[in-house]
């Protein structure tokens, strides 16, 4: 059976070239021969027999040389009957027995001599296989630390075509390395990994170095290409922690920084953002953005913040229109990637993104870009698109717990409260907190002027909208006007997506000055008629929320009830 880690055409065996070499012999046996029949017994005309058991070494076959001993001692006994009388008997004994003695010690040390070569050369075929079949590098160093042999398939990996090759390559071990080689004992091994890339594919390499013993200087080497095993062991990280961020948020506005971060370090990109989808205005705008803090990116982190795209439009937009997950090589030479001369002036090259959706609703995009130009990996593509289905499903489980919390914790006030007075904040405090909005207030119908009066206002300490809560409390406004005014007209819950775009929103300059956009208000009926209406803002842009509305509208009616029983 064929052995994947050798070369078979170093075991093959030449028919003519062992010819040649036992012609050989035969010609030089004869030639020994015929002098030893023309001299007289006593001189030493049997020792040349040597020389054919020399030549018989050349042959591939390891019993040739034995033979070849056999044929030549034969040969000699002949010559003693056969040769004319020469020296005294124990003279002639006495050479035959040194040629004898000769011609066996050469075939004995010609087969151990072929044995040790037979050894050598399977270890080297075994050797030379590897590094011909395998991804692996055998390389030779200078004192230097300048690479000065190297051979192996594993060039190719780092761009070299030659399966020989010399000179500087990214193998050779960093000063660190070459400072514990120096420490290290006479044959201690020194392992390291090189990190680099080739025509926009990264690569790796687990290689371990030893100091030359056999020339007493410079070091020997051996490096193994690992760069699929590392792209594996990065993805894995990714995902795992993915994962464990999901696991332990709250909801995905303060999840968002950490999972940038967590895929950007796990793949070694340099940035990452998410874009959410502005509905109102039917365009993509950037949410959040993370960097490594050493990373000098200032300049397109700031065109990302300040940057909207539209369907199909950038690598975010073809991303929101085609609902898959994108690559680019090189985002500088692309043409359909507005913040290119940016990207070209701070070494921005690859980037990659994916959808944040379930199998109804797309939610957001999420980017990244990398500073070498890295051709396009559809694994991780395939990878990033169940995380972003993760992502989704994360995002919707949040939201079914928290308005389930929500609703709870609003049940739990009014069960405990004594007037509507004294619930009034803690309701409004209990539905933020739990739906992750900044401000919630409470407008009551004054009857005999028949405007709304903001009677209670709540803000979380990261809202930061003082104004936003003083001109609330100051504010009137009869039916139809505002947020409030139009659920009192309607009677029904209301969204606005963005208050600082709505012309029917007399707060507006004070919401985009403190960062308000999203809006939902509710009533609260009693009575068959509108009591009160509650309504609440987000420093986000939000799409309207039909489920959020429907829950709230029975939100609002529960209350109204309490309303009844207390004043029953």
């Amino acid at each position: 059976m064929a052995n994947l880690f050798t070369l078979s055409s170093l075991n093959e065996v030449s028919p003519q070239a062992r010819g040649r070499v036992l012609g050989l012999c035969a010609l030089v046996a004869a030639i020994v021969f015929g002098l030893d029949l023309m001299l007289p017994l006593g001189v030493a005309e049997a020792v040349p027999y040597v020389a054919v058991v020399l030549i018989s070494v050349w042959s591939p076959q390891k019993r040739d040389t034995l033979s070849v001993a056999l044929i030549c001692t034969i040969l000699t006994g002949l010559g003693f009957f056969l040769s004319p009388e020469g020296a005294k008997l124990w003279i002639v004994l006495a050479n035959r027995a040194e040629a004898l003695f000769a011609i066996w010690i050469t075939a004995i040390l010609a087969m151990q001599i072929k044995k040790s070569d037979v050894t050598v050369r399977e270890q080297s075929q075994m050797l030379t296989g590897i590094l011909s079949n395998m991804p692996a590098v055998a390389f030779r160093m200078d004192e230097q630390g300048y690479t000065v042999h190297s051979i192996g398939k594993g060039l190719r990996r780092i761009g070299l075509k030659h399966y020989e090759v010399a000179g500087r390559t990214g193998l050779e071990p960093p000063k660190d390395v070459r400072a514990e080689l120096e420490k290290a004992s006479p044959g201690e091994t020194v392992f390291y990994e090189s990190h680099g890339s080739h025509q926009g594919s990264p690569w790796w390499f687990l290689s371990g170095i030893t100091a030359d013993t056999v020339e007493g200087k410079g070091a020997i080497g051996f490096g193994l290409d690992i760069t699929d095993r590392k792209r594996i062991e990065r993805r894995i990280a990714a995902h795992h922690a993915v994962a464990h961020v999901l696991t332990e948020a709250t909801s995905f506005r303060q999840s968002a920084p950490q999972l940038l971060q967590a895929i950007c370090e796990n793949l070694g990109w340099a940035v990452g953002a998410i874009w959410n989808v502005d509905h109102q205005n039917n365009m993509l705008r950037c949410t959040e953005i993370w960097h490594p803090p050493q990373a000098e990116v200032a300049a397109f982190t700031a065109r990302t913040k300040e940057s909207t795209f539209a369907r199909g439009v950038g690598l975010p937009g073809r991303v929101w229109e085609s609902g898959q997950p994108a690559w680019i090589e090189d985002v500088v030479e692309d043409p359909n990637f507005p913040r290119a001369p940016v990207a070209a002036e701070e070494g921005i090259h690859a980037g990659f993104s994916f959808p944040i959706r379930t199998s109804t609703q797309l939610y957001g995009v999420m980017e990244f870009f990398s500073r070498e130009i890295q051709e396009p990996d559809q694994d991780l593509l395939k990878m990033f698109a169940a995380i972003g289905s993760e992502i989704g499903l994360f995002i919707e489980r949040k939201r079914a717990e928290q308005r389930l919390a929500a609703h709870h914790a609003v049940t739990m006030v009014l069960a405990e409260a004594q007037s509507f007075a004294d619930a009034s904040p803690q309701i409004l405090q209990a539905i933020c907190k739990n739906l992750d909005w900044e401000m919630g207030a409470i407008w009551k119908i004054n009857q005999a002027r028949n405007v709304l009066e903001c009677a209670e206002v709540w803000q979380t300490p990261q809202a930061r909208a003082s104004a936003f809560e003083s001109k609330s409390l100051e504010l009137t406004l009869a039916r139809g006007i505002g947020l409030p005014g139009r659920v009192w007209e309607s009677g029904t819950p209301a969204w606005i997506t963005d208050v600082v775009q709505d012309p029917n929103f007399p707060r507006a300059p004070l919401a985009e000055r403190e960062g308000l956009h999203a809006g939902f208000c509710f009533p609260i009926p009693v009575s068959g008629k509108v009591f009160a209406v509650m309504e609440f803002f987000s420093h986000e842009i939000q799409e309207p929320d039909k489920d959020l509305l429907q829950m709230f509208a029975a939100i609002g009616t529960q209350i109204g009830q309490f309303i009844e029983h207390t004043q029953t």
